[in-house]
């Protein structure tokens, strides 16, 4: 076996603790939610919660819950900016689907801010389609609303 020295990127299930870790540092989320919203969010809910490490550091995570039997919400994502375009948040969408899929899920939903045109490109190439648009008081900040059948 060849070792190439590159650290692997490893998903695995996390805390909301964790998650919290990384999303004060992810610039896209002006007021990132605290531990209640999370707690509160992911009652009595199936949920999953992801992080990835690269090199024994955590730099992304994913988070998602049951809408219901049908349904699985990709809420909450991010990767540290140092290591965007490097595998992490394409590995993490992957493990999260395969996941969902394996547990009876029928269709992955997820919204996000018009402003987040790196968000929606990375939806529409992995298959995504947008389902509706909620206008807010700016156009920048419409919710656009994407789903894809898994």
């Amino acid at each position: 076996m060849i070792e190439s020295g590159k650290p692997e990127i490893i998903i695995r299930e996390g805390s909301i603790a964790e998650v919290l870790s990384l999303s004060v540092a992810i610039p896209e989320f002006s007021d990132p939610y605290g531990d209640d919203v999370y707690v509160d969010r992911l009652k009595g809910r199936p949920n999953l919660i992801l992080v990835a490490e690269y090199g024994g550091k955590l730099v992304g995570f994913k988070v998602g819950y049951a809408m219901d039997d049908e349904q699985f919400y990709s809420w909450m994502g991010g990767v540290l900016p140092a290591f965007r375009r490097s595998g992490v948040a394409g590995i993490l969408a992957d493990v999260q689907a395969n996941w969902a899929k394996q547990s009876g899920y029928e269709k992955l939903v997820f919204k996000t801010r018009n402003m987040h045109k790196d968000m929606i490109r990375f939806a529409l190439k992995r298959g995504f389609m947008i389902a509706d648009i909620i206008k807010k008081a700016t156009v920048e900040e419409y919710r656009i609303i994407l789903e894809k059948k898994i």
